[in-house]
């Protein structure tokens, strides 16, 4: 069974199913057909129906649709809908972002010494915040649009998780939403998501790096910010 999601998520299917019913925003069809095919992964393929002769609007498949295929369909709205800029079913900064609210697969990295921890991917290392009472978590692998994706969870000091992903390759396009800043010397570029869900990413040794989580944005900013700092100063 697949697993239910938080209580935010269900409250953004609502908001989506209202929006469908009312028309809503457009659904890109390269998206809707990749969804389509992980949920017919996941769930089997729909039963086929027996021929005869549709007398339906054009579009309530999306209304009578499987309860996983709804799930899925109402989560690429949301993308749609709050995660403007993405980049034709590529990596996507606002899919990596959500992995804020993913579970860990894997334990806590060790501390290495007092700037990172024991864990790396593609050249770049995962900054240790313990000077800032944010300890690691957790660890989970993923593949965004594609491309492979690393990502250390951390408690912020708030009891908040916060998610620093990694992806392989060359840098990922930003949202059109995106806004750059200077912060302490350190240029960085953040973005609107979700109400609730501040995001701030940057390119370390040529790899894009996502910091994602429910809390202010100067705080990302600052964690973001930090190792980049110490090591222009180093």
């Amino acid at each position: 069974m697949p697993p239910t999601p938080p209580p935010e998520e269900n409250e953004a299917h609502l908001r989506v199913a209202d929006a469908l019913r009312t028309g809503g925003p457009t659904v890109p069809p390269e998206l809707l057909t990749s969804i389509r095919r992980r949920v017919d992964e996941a769930y089997g393929p729909a039963p086929a129906r027996s021929a005869r002769p549709n007398r339906r609007p054009a579009g309530w498949r999306l209304g009578l649709a499987a309860p996983g295929l709804a799930v899925a369909c109402a989560l690429i709205v949301v993308l749609v809908i709050g995660f403007t800029g993405s980049n034709g079913g590529g990596p996507s900064i606002a899919e990596a972002a959500r992995l804020a609210f993913a579970p860990s697969t894997g334990a806590a990295p060790a501390t290495r010494n007092a700037r990172f921890l024991d864990a790396s991917y593609q050249g770049v290392t995962f900054p240790s915040y313990a000077r800032f009472q944010v300890p690691p978590t957790g660890i989970r692998s993923d593949r965004i649009g594609g491309r492979p994706a690393f990502t250390v969870f951390y408690r912020l000091r708030n009891g908040a998780r916060m998610s620093y992903t990694v992806f392989s390759g060359k840098p990922v396009g930003l949202p059109r939403n995106a806004s750059h800043v200077v912060f302490q010397g350190v240029p960085l570029t953040t973005f609107n998501t979700r109400p609730g869900l501040a995001v701030v990413t940057l390119v370390r040794f040529g790899r894009t790096c996502i910091l994602a989580g429910p809390t202010r944005r100067d705080v990302l900013l600052a964690l973001a910010a930090a190792p980049i700092h110490e090591q222009q100063n180093a």
